[in-house]
């Protein structure tokens, strides 16, 4: 069968002009079958073929949604529960009665465990300054007799020097020297290094 394009529509009704075409085919010709509508025009592309696809299943997907939601309906009536106003009302001063003693708990926990830390901190403190004063006492300990030890080293030279003293004063005098001689020495030698 021949296809009926637009143009040929115009040319067989002078009436109609190009941009508003009549749908209701005057002429008195037969109306058009789905079959011949469903033919491919010469003027067809594969662009338009894939946007008419396109939108044929975006229609398609659209009205199989709207089929569906009756069912989700149900399926949404079936989840809601409603809770009568003197349940809810029950239901929030258990959730309350139960946030409060869940707050007593923690704080009575947390009183709990500043008790702990305060008194291991004490027994801490305690134990330290025990530490401390037996460090002492053993260092007061250690310089008394290191002292002691000194006092004696320091007696017992002086007496000997006084018997060098008494018993060879040359000598005596000698190592005075010498000792006096060396302790300037050091003493430049330190004092040079530092300026």
């Amino acid at each position: 069968m021949a296809e009926v394009s637009r143009d040929d529509a115009v040319k067989r009704n002078p009436q109609h002009s190009a941009e508003t075409p009549d749908l209701k085919n005057p002429a008195g010709e037969p109306p058009l079958t789905p079959a011949e509508l469903a033919e491919p025009s010469q003027a067809s592309s594969p662009a338009l073929n894939r946007s008419a696809e396109v939108v044929g299943k975006g229609v398609g997907t659209a009205v199989a949604g709207v089929r569906r939601l009756p069912q989700q309906f149900d399926k949404l009536r079936s989840r809601i529960h409603l809770v009568p106003r003197r349940e809810a009302a029950a239901t929030v001063s258990e959730i309350y009665d139960s946030a409060m003693e869940a707050a007593a708990d923690w704080r009575d926990a947390a009183e709990e465990t500043a008790a702990e830390l305060k008194a291991r901190a004490e027994t801490y403190t305690r134990e330290a300054t025990e530490r401390s004063n037996q460090t002492m006492e053993h260092l007061r300990r250690q310089a008394g007799m290191g002292i002691d030890a000194l006092r004696r080293g320091t007696r017992a030279w002086l007496e000997t020097a006084r018997q060098w003293e008494a018993q060879e004063p040359l000598k005596f005098v000698a190592g005075c020297a010498m000792i006096a001689f060396a302790a300037g020495a050091v003493l430049r030698i330190w004092r040079s290094s530092h300026e």
